[in-house]
């Protein structure tokens, strides 16, 4: 590992330029004259192109922080490398060959053989990639050969993202799977990630594989970033907004956003609340680089977290109400919601109508799913229940009153 802490930065497989950590401990990203010289795209929206550098004074900026593992990973990483855990830029330099998007970062100076228990192949598999990966679940990077899947292996990249049962929440699995389906019901198929429920052979025989929407079947990297790093937060701050601040970064930046994605993301939150999903932070919205501009990316990390009892606060606040109870959630607020994303009264009352006339569709979903135990399916259609009957079915009536 390069003693005084840089680290190349490439796009897709081009050079960008290069990351360091000053002896004081700020942070400068500076583009490659090179790079400056192409065609190629700044490689986040806070850090545009220029010569000049970009200095971050308090901790890696805001796009790289939230490239780092989280969790389970993040330890699991920090102890092989005898790293303090919260060093994120040593431990994003030791693992940053494959991160989300199509950013990567080499370490000039990487470091040799990391400590690895050889008793444990969740361990093992975490660590042999040096891929990085956010999210607090236990969970590695996967390749599909044939119907098996398998481990990334060091020099490749995933296809998968592989998240396994982690001891306190032992049905975490089973139910992001069936809370996925019903949201693919609720939305349109194609803005909802793909997954199974299958074994990752030589590590568990229980795993939910993701198929990453950042990778093409080619296996071009697609860049994307999360609302967290356009919004310009550092991975800790995912939960300091509200939701509508992701529809006025769509809004106000109108030149390389379509207005209408409000409406989308705004059925996206919708489908949240309905399913429970208090867990839904900044982290888990994201928009991809287009030719045409940024785009909402597909849904992921869909889980029903109101399931347990102990999450029952939303994750973002709404109107600039922060830790609503989700059981105190009312059609006014959703309504409010909806203005807010700059939606009419008429279009948000479509939106409402349209989950009304899928809501069979999702419930089906549910009992559709295979390799999920009952009393979780059991569990999630008395929280869409609850919601529709305690918030959804009453917002025809309350815009009624309100006109």
């Amino acid at each position: 590992m390069a003693i005084n802490l840089w680290g190349k930065v490439y796009y897709r497989d081009t050079f960008a330029g290069i990351l360091s950590r000053e002896a004081g401990g700020r942070y400068v990203f500076t583009y490659d004259e090179s790079y400056l010289q192409s065609s190629l795209p700044a490689i986040s929206y806070t850090l545009p192109l220029r010569a000049e550098p970009h200095l971050s004074e308090y901790g890696l900026h805001s796009f790289f922080d939230n490239l780092c593992a989280e969790g389970w990973l993040k330890n699991v990483q920090a102890r092989a490398l005898g790293l303090w855990r919260n060093d994120r830029f040593a431990l994003l330099l030791a693992f940053g060959t494959d991160l989300a998007g199509a950013v990567s970062i080499i370490d000039p100076d990487p470091a040799g053989d990391i400590k690895i228990d050889h008793n444990d192949p969740e361990i093992i598999a975490a660590l042999s990639a040096r891929a990085s990966l956010s999210g607090v679940q236990p969970k590695m990077g996967a390749i599909k050969e044939g119907r098996v899947f398998r481990p990334v292996e060091r020099g490749e990249r995933a296809t998968h993202i592989a998240k396994l049962p982690p001891p306190t929440l032992p049905d975490i699995l089973g139910l992001e799977y069936i809370t996925t389906q019903a949201c693919r019901a609720l939305l349109k198929k194609d803005i909802v990630v793909e997954m199974t429920l299958r074994p990752l052979q030589g590590v568990s025989e229980r795993a939910l594989l993701i198929k990453r929407f950042d990778r093409a079947e080619d296996g071009k990297q697609i860049h994307f970033e999360e609302f967290n790093q356009l919004l310009g937060n550092h991975s800790e701050d995912k939960y300091l907004a509200c939701y509508e601040d992701m529809a006025n970064f769509i809004i106000q930046n109108r030149d390389i956003c379509l207005r209408a994605e409000c409406d989308t993301l705004f059925r996206q939150v919708m489908a949240c609340i309905l399913t429970g999903n208090t867990d839904a932070h900044l982290k888990n919205f994201a928009m991809e680089y287009t030719e045409s501009g940024l785009r909402l990316a597909p849904c992921y990390d869909l889980v029903a977290t109101a399931c347990y009892p102990e999450y029952q606060t939303l994750a973002l606040g709404i109107a600039g109400t922060e830790n609503m109870r989700i059981g105190s959630i009312s059609p006014k607020n959703i309504v409010r919601l909806g203005n807010l994303f700059g939606l009419p009264d008429r279009a948000i009352m479509l939106a409402v109508s349209d989950f009304a006339s899928r809501l069979d569709r999702a419930h089906s979903a549910i009992d559709a799913s295979k390799n999920v135990d009952q009393h979780i399916k059991d569990k999630l259609h008395q929280q869409i229940k609850k919601r529709w009957n305690g918030t959804f079915d009453s917002i025809g009536t309350y815009l009624s009153k309100k006109r």
